[in-house]
């Protein structure tokens, strides 16, 4: 049966960085471990629970994805979901019994899609998921970019790396980009690997998911909780549900206790 905590408020938040000192002495993760730790958008490697996995024990990788601050889309994201399972398969070659794939934001869609795709990892970790281009496409912001995008690709101009498209992030955050129209297609399609709520029904294999989101995300704002994104993977008995009330940005440092203990029992029978 899913664990499902779905009243974690500030109360509970106040007592993390007490029970996550604690941990660190308590929770011991199996040396043969590993997680890949994906970054949100227009963000760098480490994210903010590399240290934190480390500390208990657990290999971590984090590689800088295509939609980092250095690299800014320069390749499509099926290329980016590639460059993951090769970090897998080279994890595995080098004795990693379980392989965890952790993301926040835009690296937590990923992880979603990955799986959907690949199925080749142990658990996953999902904080905070962000960019949600069906709901930018219902709300009409990217209906001009989308068409551009698809007439460049029906010319044959798709891979030409000068096509400039608005990036949206979390709140009211946005960036002029320059990349090309088949990366933003593969990107800001409504139907494309970004719909979480499809890639999530797309999921094949039952394994553990470790769930934090925030009550102050539009996805839990519209009443969705875990209907949008947890309730559509396959059912697991290791996988926990949270609701945190801090922000985007923060979730991950918010919920680092509860990770750990995920983390720590996925070796346990």
């Amino acid at each position: 049966m899913r664990i499902q905590w779905l009243a974690l408020f500030i109360a509970w938040q106040s007592l993390c960085l007490s029970a996550f000192a604690q941990s660190l002495g308590q929770l011991s993760i199996n040396g043969s471990t590993a997680v890949i730790a994906l970054h949100g958008k227009w963000g760098k490697p480490p994210g903010p629970l590399a240290a934190s996995f480390e500390a208990a024990g657990a290999r971590v990788v984090s590689p800088a994805m295509t939609w980092s601050r250095e690299r800014l889309y320069d390749v499509d994201y099926a290329s980016a979901l590639q460059e993951v399972h090769v970090l897998v398969l080279k994890l595995r070659s080098e004795g990693a019994n379980t392989v965890v794939l952790a993301g926040h934001s835009l690296g937590a869609n990923a992880a979603i899609a990955y799986a959907a795709r690949y199925g080749d990892v142990d658990a996953m970790m999902i904080f905070a998921p962000g960019h949600v281009p069906e709901v930018q496409y219902r709300a009409g912001q990217t209906h001009a970019s989308l068409r551009a995008a698809r007439e460049r690709r029906d010319i044959g101009q798709g891979e030409q790396r000068d096509f400039e498209f608005t990036d949206f992030n979390s709140g009211d955050r946005k960036r002029q980009i320059v990349s090309s129209a088949v990366v933003y297609l593969s990107f800001y399609e409504p139907q494309g690997l970004a719909n979480m709520s499809e890639s999530a029904a797309q999921v094949r294999v039952s394994i553990p998911v470790f769930y934090a989101g925030t009550t102050q995300d539009p996805i839990h704002r519209w009443g969705q909780g875990p209907r949008y994104i947890y309730d559509r993977l396959p059912m697991h008995r290791k996988s926990v549900y949270l609701e945190s009330a801090a922000s985007h940005i923060d979730v991950p440092q918010a919920v680092t206790a509860a990770a750990l203990a995920f983390l720590a029992a996925l070796d346990k029978p």
